[in-house]
């Protein structure tokens, strides 16, 4: 017989390592009482209590839960508070912004009353500043968001970028316009153009699709300049890919407000000129 075999018929006991003289100590004990199936009354014990300890986990989830809502709301109300209160305060400094401006052209007419080549020139100035609004003929190009699903599942793809923003207007002042405008936000040689999270931010005021470029320049010459850059033939592709707007139209008048956003140039001078 095999060693495996034999090892079956051996006493239990000796199998697990234990002499007869261990095992023979626990022969007196009373196994009907602990092999008695528990009562009714100790079912019924344990089960109230294991409700009453189930009930007092779930209130005490549910107090933690309803302590966390209160503080989230708490905080929404703070800065639901804080948002108003910046908005508020920044109002007031636009206000005190166009008054101190006034002020400012006030006393550049008092001071350029007596001598009409000094008015003309700063006129002149405040045009190529962009300072001043201007009216005319040009162009009116439109950028938009696909509409719906974006087909490659990538938001990004189906959005205007700030980047596509800058693409344009650089595009339309290479091509010949005299003055630029996104969505009503002049564009002057300080003017940034970036994304804030998913908004595109122009004179850092945020602006929405579809984002409409107006440049005055002649009309004729800005669509055909412009239909034949790199920025018109890869919005014409994604246009067909992406499903983004994208549309081009001459306009006879245009009227492009004046820039009002704070200035913090020093020192300028026109190209190819040295500072002063």
């Amino acid at each position: 017989m095999s060693e495996r075999l034999a090892g079956r018929q051996r006493d239990p006991a000796e199998a697990l390592g234990l002499h007869r003289d261990v095992v023979s100590d626990y022969e007196g004990l009373d196994t009907a009482r602990w092999t008695r199936p528990w009562s009714h009354r100790t079912v019924l014990v344990l089960t109230v209590a294991g409700a009453l300890l189930a009930g007092f986990l779930l209130s005490a989830a549910l107090r933690a839960g309803r302590t966390v809502a209160l503080e989230q709301d708490v905080r929404r109300t703070e800065l639901i508070g804080l948002i108003e209160e910046r908005r508020a305060h920044t109002q007031r400094l636009s206000a005190q912004l166009e008054a101190l401006r006034r002020d400012v052209d006030a006393a550049e007419a008092e001071a350029a009353a007596g001598v009409p080549a000094l008015r003309a020139r700063l006129a002149e100035l405040e045009v190529a500043a962009g300072l001043t609004a201007l009216r005319g003929p040009g162009l009116r190009v439109e950028l938009a968001d696909a509409s719906g699903t974006c087909a490659t599942g990538r938001t990004e793809d189906c959005q205007i970028q700030d980047t596509d923003l800058q693409l344009a207007v650089n595009a339309l002042f290479a091509v010949g316009a005299e003055a630029v405008a996104v969505n009503g936000e002049r564009v002057i040689a300080t003017t940034a153009i970036r994304s804030a999270g998913r908004s595109v931010l122009v004179n850092y005021e945020v602006l929405a699709s579809p984002y409409v470029i107006e440049a005055i320049g002649d009309p004729e010459g800005l669509r055909r300049r412009f239909a034949e850059s790199a920025v018109a033939s890869d919005f014409t592709v994604w246009k067909d890919v992406y499903g983004l707007g994208f549309s081009i139209q001459q306009a006879d008048e245009l009227t492009l407000p004046p820039y009002d956003g704070g200035l913090r140039l020093r020192v300028a001078a026109p190209a190819g000129e040295a500072l002063p």
